[in-house]
């Protein structure tokens, strides 16, 4: 099942893809990304997200590296591939260190579950060039689970 559109009366241009397996999450940020203007499509199911860049373009896309059925990493790689010029996002509730190393080399930015609406619209904002913190690099955007304060990385 796939979830598209424009909030009431908007006509920003990004469109941003978000795939997680788990429907609470995806209605939770997909209202919360549409709020903020962003065309938002959505999708439980990997192979779903990765043909859907077949007749779109996404300037972002925020991936769930911790799939149930598929490992989300491999569908990073695969955006990757069909759409070099989308911006990834990915979060996990497992941020092992082999998932964190693994978002420093394949994403601008990373989430680790739970975060908050703020932490999430920082790190969308701040991807996407419309700067919400100071910061003006262009590292890669860390959020600490227990922290609520966006870093930059190392990259």
């Amino acid at each position: 099942m796939v979830s598209s559109g424009y909030p009431d009366g908007c006509h920003r241009r990004e469109s941003i893809l978000v795939f997680d397996d788990e429907p609470v999450i995806l209605d939770f940020l997909a209202k919360a990304l549409r709020r903020e203007g962003y065309h938002v499509t959505t999708t439980p199911h990997g192979d779903e997200a990765l043909g859907l860049f077949a007749g779109h373009r996404f300037d972002l896309a925020i991936a769930d590296l911790g799939l149930r059925q598929r490992d989300g990493r491999h569908l990073v790689r695969g955006i990757k591939q069909v759409s070099p010029g989308t911006v990834i996002v990915a979060m996990t509730a497992y941020p092992t260190n082999e998932v964190v190393r693994f978002a420093e080399e394949h994403a601008e930015a990373f989430l680790a579950k739970p975060f908050n609406i703020g932490e999430l619209l920082a790190v969308v904002h701040r991807v996407m060039g419309r700067r919400l913190i100071p910061d003006a690099s262009r590292e890669p955007t860390f959020v600490p689970r227990e922290g609520l304060a966006v870093a930059a990385g190392s990259g």
